[in-house]
């Protein structure tokens, strides 16, 4: 009996999703199998379990308490001692289990006792805490303190973000390999940036090819390896990327205009780390000075809640977090200067960014509003008067804390569940069949306008950055019959305009255009 109680599994997971084969090393923070890769040199970061003990049972607990999809991992246990000759065996029954199914049985974990025991104790847990007197504190508290790492792991983690240890940098080989000398680093301050896992100004290097130097330029970083030996990694001008993918994931249109106006993919999207099968969801940037692709996993990026003086409300957070760019924004400097700027997160600066070229004085930013808005810039007058007035209505479209507050229509028209979401992140939405004042349905755009806190109508998209803007179908018939415009066209029609007119739609109307006009001949029309 004592040496069954000695002998030891390990753990092979495959992420049915992504098809991705590794080791389970551990739990994470949000309950998925922490994974390193399926190979024989990676044995000593295998979680090893005591065939016959309880930490197998609890680790399935655990991953069913806190994994969000369950669902998605299959487990297959073998011999610890035996892994180095089986990986490579399971690895190549698994890139197809349901044809070796049989073959893979006797490895097979069956979860499905801890999913229904853990279901069990959620469902019924409560109420025999309230039973037996437990207050809900100390049972919070006690889940906590069981779902805490270990010391031991606490420090592994910080570890992993201490900058890159100088130490380990062989600056004689750097020197002869790339031209590349410490004290020159050092001074334009580029060594505390790549120390620090960023990336160094462009610097000029001297790789040598056959012997011959030549002289190039280039941003460098440090990469660290599995024993910790630090090399540097040079990234050279490019021509423009034609962005296609990335770490397989495909650019879309929207994607790649993103990327060139901006220099930010403007979304999060999931990258596969290749290595271990993780998906981790990242944002992606171009590299403005090497157009190199490069990106961050989204928990690595610190949302500020204050830059300078100026506040960044819940709605706005969530906007940066979610690869939004939040317009038109107005900062305050500690310094007391004020500019208007886009705010959205960039993965070099492994933060919020002001985009280039967005900036401009708040006087600038006031005249090209007025501007893009005539009736908004005739109203502006009569903002100070009506102060009270105004952040009256202001609140009814917003909530306390400055997010946008839902709203479910607008002229009559119900949006749908994705309309609502749309609107409430900031986007424009766009409403079919709109009643104008003469009865007819029209089609316009609705967006919450920030900077007055209310709601705005557009007869075009907003959001379109094209600078000419696109013809719209009810621009014509809103214009003349809700706004009481003229068209050259159809200005001597009895009836209202319909959906999309902008001219006569049949003979008769045709007539009544025409009739007007032989008329004139008996004087000059003033």
């Amino acid at each position: 009996m004592a040496k069954k109680k000695s002998e030891k599994d390990v753990l092979i997971v495959r992420d049915e999703k992504t098809g991705e084969i590794s080791v389970v090393a551990g739990l994470d923070a949000d309950g998925s199998p922490k994974r390193t890769p399926a190979k024989a040199e990676n044995a000593q970061s295998f979680l090893q379990f005591d065939r016959h003990g309880d930490v197998l049972d609890n680790f399935f607990k655990n991953f069913f308490r806190q994994c969000k999809e369950p669902s998605r991992f299959g487990f297959y246990r073998v011999a610890a001692d035996q892994a180095d000759k089986l990986l490579e065996v399971m690895k190549d029954l698994l890139k197809d289990p349901e044809a070796n199914k049989e073959l893979l049985a006797p490895h097979k974990v069956d979860t499905s006792g801890y999913e229904k025991q853990v279901k069990e104790e959620q469902t019924t847990g409560m109420p025999e805490q309230k039973q037996e007197g437990q207050p809900k504190e100390t049972q919070k508290q006690e889940n906590m303190e069981q779902n805490q790492e270990s010391p031991q792991q606490q420090t592994q983690d910080r570890r992993g973000y201490q900058p890159i240890d100088e130490s380990k940098i062989n600056w004689q080989e750097l020197e002869e390999k790339w031209g590349v000398k410490r004290d020159d680093l050092e001074k334009s301050g580029d060594l505390q940036k790549m120390l620090n896992y960023g990336k160094s100004d462009l610097v000029k290097v001297l790789p040598k090819f056959g012997g011959e130097a030549f002289e190039l330029d280039a941003r460098l970083s440090f990469k660290k390896d599995s024993e910790g030996n630090v090399s540097l990694v040079p990234h050279f001008i490019r021509k423009e990327q034609k962005l296609d993918e990335y770490k397989e994931h495909k650019f879309s249109d929207e994607d790649r205009k993103n990327l060139r106006e901006t220099g930010n993919l403007g979304r999060v999207v999931d990258i596969v780390d290749r290595e271990t099968g993780e998906i981790i969801p990242s944002f992606i940037s171009i590299d403005r000075k090497t157009n190199e692709i490069t990106d961050i996993p989204a928990n690595k990026v610190r949302i500020p809640e204050r830059i300078g003086k100026t506040e960044i409300t819940k709605q706005e957070q969530d906007m940066l977090r979610a690869g939004l760019p939040v317009r038109d924004k107005l900062i305050e400097r500690n310094d007391g200067r004020k500019f208007v700027t886009t705010l959205q997160v960039n993965v070099e600066q492994r933060g919020v960014e002001f985009v280039p070229g967005t900036g401009r004085s708040p006087r600038t930013a006031q005249t090209q509003e007025a501007k893009n808005n005539p009736t908004q810039g005739q109203a502006q007058g009569m903002e100070n008067s009506a102060a009270p007035q105004k952040e009256q209505r202001r609140n009814t479209w917003t909530n306390a804390d400055g997010s946008i507050r839902p709203i479910s229509k607008w002229s009559g028209v119900n949006f749908t569940e994705q309309q609502k979401a749309d609107y409430v992140a900031g986007k424009a939405i766009k409403l079919e069949n709109v009643t104008d004042k003469q009865g007819f349905h029209a089609t316009m755009y609705i967006k919450f306008n920030p900077e007055k806190g209310r709601p705005y109508r557009y007869d075009t998209n907003p959001d379109n950055a094209q600078k000419v803007a696109p013809s719209n179908e009810s621009r014509t018939q809103v214009a003349v019959n809700s706004e009481g415009k003229t068209n050259e066209a159809t200005k001597n029609l009895k009836e209202p305009l319909q959906k999309g007119q902008t001219a006569p739609k049949d003979d008769k109307q045709q007539k009544q255009q025409e009739k007007p006009q032989k008329k004139n001949n008996k004087g000059m029309k003033m």
